[in-house]
């Protein structure tokens, strides 16, 4: 799949919002292939296309062979109302969405990378064409962690966020301190559906750090800034006696993603294999904190679904929010 064309597309206006709302998903993979059922079970939604890297490739479930496409433009080419982004490869979720809102399309995307690597551009954009763009499902799996920051900023200031962010890794810390080899504990985390082919953006703490940093866009306005720490997990990392987590913690000044001891923190010490959790204290002293499952196809699809489930309910939306919707 390549991006370079769909900067050329025309600018064209939203369908009208009348009869099913047409959704075209990106991605058929672990998240995509959890919300296409869905999609094709609801009755005000038709699908009008499905973007794959490689068609022939076996899939469960499989999508209609006349929905599948394997280049971006020809996906916006059937003129949906609604891009799903569910893809792995950052530069083409990026792409896509931008040429997705240059046209007035409304895009819900899990990309955590794409969207962190220029959240302000695409914010005007989506504000300039009067499109939304929401992206519950590229922070916390199924847990509401950006909702949970949105609600906090209504009741007063935030001093300090704390997560736990990364269901894989979450999911190879507790095995390893279980005493599995590391690369056993990964090709566990892999056949479950946790970890991806590649993880390394798992490992390196650059998924944690996109997620922290749009968390803290979330918590402390556009001057957030990506962690200046973070702290890699790989085969060389001895589990101590304690329990550890990779922890990502922010205030207004920075933020940091490190492997830190929990041992005595109920919130976080107990989290199960592909477990999320986030506690956001506010200035005033009080405490708001939700936990759940953070990775696999169930949990990322239902808040894909819920972002979807809201534009269904509005069917045009609020571009003038642009991202923050």
């Amino acid at each position: 799949m390549t991006a370079l064309p769909l900067s050329r597309l025309p600018l064209e206006p939203l369908p009208a919002a009348s009869g099913p709302l047409r959704v075209a998903l990106a991605g058929c993979g672990v998240v995509g292939g959890g919300v296409l059922p869905r999609l094709l079970d609801r009755p005000d939604i038709a699908l009008v296309g499905v973007l794959v890297q490689s068609p022939g490739k076996v899939r469960s479930p499989d999508p209609d062979p006349e929905l599948v496409v394997t280049d971006p433009a020809a996906l916006l080419a059937r003129e949906p109302d609604v891009v799903v982004d569910t893809l792995s490869d950052a530069s083409v979720s990026l792409a896509l969405i931008r040429a997705a809102l240059a046209r007035g399309v409304h895009v819900i995307s899990a990309s955590k990378q794409a969207v962190a690597s220029d959240p302000d551009g695409l914010s005007a954009l989506a504000t300039a064409t009067g499109a939304t763009l929401r992206y519950s499902a590229a922070v916390g799996g199924g847990v509401p962690m950006l909702e949970t920051v949105r609600l906090a900023r209504t009741l007063g200031p935030v001093r300090r966020i704390e997560a736990v962010l990364n269901g894989t890794v979450n999911f190879l810390l507790n095995r390893l301190a279980a005493g599995h080899p590391f690369e056993a504990a990964l090709a566990e985390a892999q056949a479950a559906g946790f970890a991806e082919a590649d993880p390394s953006a798992d490992l390196t703490g650059r998924d944690a750090a996109a997620k922290l940093f749009l968390l803290s866009r979330a918590a402390f306005g556009p001057g957030a800034r990506l962690p200046d720490r973070v702290e890699p997990l790989g085969p060389d990392f001895t589990p101590p006696s304690s329990r550890v987590r990779q922890l990502a913690v922010a205030d207004c000044a920075g933020g940091q993603i490190r492997l830190a001891p929990v041992a005595g923190d109920p919130l976080f010490a107990n989290l199960p294999d592909a477990g999320n959790a986030i506690r956001i204290t506010l200035a005033d002293g009080r405490i708001l904190s939700r936990a759940g499952l953070g990775a696999g196809r169930a949990p990322t699809a239902e808040s894909v679904w819920a972002d979807l489930t809201d534009l269904l309910t509005s069917r045009v939306g609020a571009g003038a929010n642009g991202a923050e919707l």
